[in-house]
């Protein structure tokens, strides 16, 4: 397998399996109906996760359920529910994700955008009450697959500390942006503005890996690399003030601007010994014939791309990728050869089938 198809991961040397795309899909699918989600909910997140897998970005996959299952057993989120657009102009909309699973207000959100932008021009939709939407990526991969570029804003809990700070005052607060390419694998930028994100710092917790120097402090404010004690402390800011002060406006956007909660206060959504508070998502689309001829600009933004890439190489690089390159010919390889995921998660996964009483499928 070439470079650029190599399932990315960073595991060690902890065991992984390869399985069917639709094995997981359809394993994820009856255990979500088993804890209470309707089918349109369940396949939504069933395809959230597998999404995350076939990219190569487990920790915001299958890994993940089960946090949605805590939250679907704790009555936090609503498996019956359904999403809706609760108030929308021509190049606007509210959509209210009515607290049912992330995935699938988050996907109603993205292609209300697209329809929106491509009548508008420009559209901008707020996802309330949205639930935890996982791997944001695959929302702005999914408007720019549509032809046109989209950005994503997620606030998170607090986790991570300010610059000059030890204490917890901001969430990861990821975000992603999407760019149609004339070869029709998308540019699609997907980052948190912590110095790591939290799914990496919990999976590092379980399977015993160190974390990067300088990516985190325990809860006296030490720097460490014990990711369980990184967990009781806080995350850093990705690049200083710089991740610092993308943070902080990914926060807002996400939040007030949808009328939803930051900081302290956006714990309400998952604890409910605290004042409940809507959690906000932010869905931006602009369609490129709004501006100009698509054709031209899919070009211009090929000749860019070939310019970057025919630069020199540093030592020890082999290529130069663009992002979303790899999770793309990930997501290729995995339709053809199956998700690789870890053991540790594969068993994860198997009790909780056992424990809500589903069959495993062959």
């Amino acid at each position: 397998m070439s470079a650029s198809e190599r399932p990315a991961g960073d595991w060690g040397d902890h065991p992984v399996r390869r399985m069917p795309v639709a094995r997981l899909r359809e394993l994820l699918r009856r255990i979500l109906v088993a804890a209470g989600c309707n089918e349109e909910n369940a396949r939504a997140s069933a395809e959230g996760f597998v999404e995350a897998d076939m990219r190569g970005v487990g920790r915001q996959g299958a890994d993940h359920i089960g946090n949605l299952l805590e939250d679907l057993e704790a009555g936090i989120v609503n498996g019956s529910a359904q999403p809706a657009v609760a108030r929308e102009g021509p190049a606007f909309a509210v959509v209210d994700g009515a607290w049912a699973t992330g995935h699938a207000g988050a996907f109603l959100a993205a292609d209300t955008a697209i329809a929106k932008a491509r009548d508008a021009g420009c559209a901008a939709v707020a996802l309330t009450n949205g639930a935890d939407i996982y791997m944001i990526g695959i929302y702005a991969g999914r408007i720019a697959e549509a032809g046109l570029v989209g950005m994503v804003f997620t606030a998170s809990s607090s986790l991570v500390h300010p610059f000059g700070g030890v204490d917890r005052r901001l969430g990861t607060n990821p975000f992603a942006i999407g760019i149609p390419t004339g070869s029709g694998v998308p540019i699609v930028h997907d980052i948190s503005t912590s110095a790591v994100s939290h799914s990496t710092v919990r999976q590092s917790a379980y399977l015993g890996l160190p974390l990067p120097e300088g990516v985190g402090v325990d809860r006296d404010g030490n720097p460490s690399t014990d990711a369980a004690a990184v967990l009781e402390g806080a995350i850093a800011p990705l690049a200083g003030h710089k991740g610092f002060g993308l943070g902080l406006c990914v926060a807002l956007l996400a939040g007030p601007l949808t009328g939803g909660a930051v900081g302290a206060a956006l714990a309400g959504w998952h604890d409910p010994g605290l004042p409940a508070h809507s959690r906000g998502h932010l869905f931006l689309a602009a369609d490129p014939a709004a501006f100009g001829e698509p054709a031209d600009f899919l070009r211009a933004v090929d000749a860019y791309l070939d310019e970057i890439r025919s630069s020199g190489l540093a030592p020890g690089f082999d290529r130069i990728r663009i992002p979303g390159e790899r999770s793309y010919a990930t997501r290729r390889h995995s339709e053809r050869e199956g998700i690789t995921i870890l053991e540790e998660s594969w068993s994860r996964l198997l009790a909780h089938a056992e424990r809500l009483g589903v069959e495993v499928p062959e």
